[in-house]
């Protein structure tokens, strides 16, 4: 007997990105404090940040781009849960087609659509009102890899796939954007976000230990986690770099 068809997508996680509850707490607060009467997210799966700081800014319209219906319709059902469901529009859309400029810009994991990381600032950096601000999020080297690190790694993972933080921020600053905040977070963000990444599985694979596809979910899961563990942790970050455009 079988308790679910299959695992549950992101159902321990509040955001898909390694972050502390009181930093993303301070990320709220720090978007919402410039009044953003309009917001955009690109590659927002289920949107959590692009809600909490709609529903803090009142009378902001709020835009969520993203190709995976599946979060979407998450996002839909967390917007109105939050009483903010008439301003937050979740739109199924190419992140990288997207044109519209918007006083606050939201890109959390998603420079990959645009190309590297420095191809995605420059693409971003017109989307930004003047005087409005980007919230840019994605994974940044720890340490310089060695070719043994990245062995361990997802298959072909190269030094070239990820920037270290400067080199982040001098990208930054040449597409035209001035530095806010720049943060990285700490080993524990990325563990509880693994841990929790992989709890769906592994949560699963408890009450279901004898479903034809449990040998499927546990073997992603443990290779997966062997990626983690035995691969980057340590060695590759996560940084959040709050950027502003001038006025001019």
């Amino acid at each position: 007997m079988t308790t679910h068809d299959g695992p549950t997508r992101y159902g321990f996680l509040d955001c898909n990105s390694p972050i502390a509850p009181w930093r993303f707490d301070r990320q709220v607060r720090e978007c919402a404090a410039a009044r953003p009467q309009t917001i955009v997210d690109i590659g927002c799966g289920w949107g959590e940040l692009l809600q909490r700081v709609a529903a803090q800014v009142p009378g902001a319209k709020a835009y969520g781009i993203d190709s995976d219906l599946e979060l979407l319709e998450r996002g839909r059902a967390g917007a109105v849960e939050k009483g903010v469901g008439d301003r937050v529009e979740f739109v199924e859309y190419r992140g990288e087609s997207w044109t519209e400029p918007a006083d606050l810009v939201i890109c959390i994991g998603a420079a990959h659509v645009f190309g590297t990381w420095a191809e995605a600032l420059a693409a971003l950096y017109p989307l930004v009102k003047p005087g409005g601000r980007l919230l840019f999020g994605d994974g940044v080297w720890a340490v310089e890899p060695t070719e043994a690190d990245l062995a361990r790694m997802w298959p072909g993972t190269t030094r070239g796939d990820w920037p270290l933080l400067p080199d982040l921020v001098d990208d930054a600053v040449a597409a035209g954007f001035r530095p806010l905040r720049v943060e990285a977070v700490e080993q524990h963000e990325w563990d509880d976000f693994e841990s929790a990444f992989l709890a769906d599985k592994e949560v699963w694979l408890l009450a279901n230990p004898d479903h034809p596809e449990a040998a499927a979910v546990r073997a992603g899961a443990d290779e997966h986690r062997g990626w983690w563990l035995r691969g980057h942790r340590g060695v590759l970050g996560f940084a959040y770099v709050t950027l502003g455009r001038p006025v001019a």
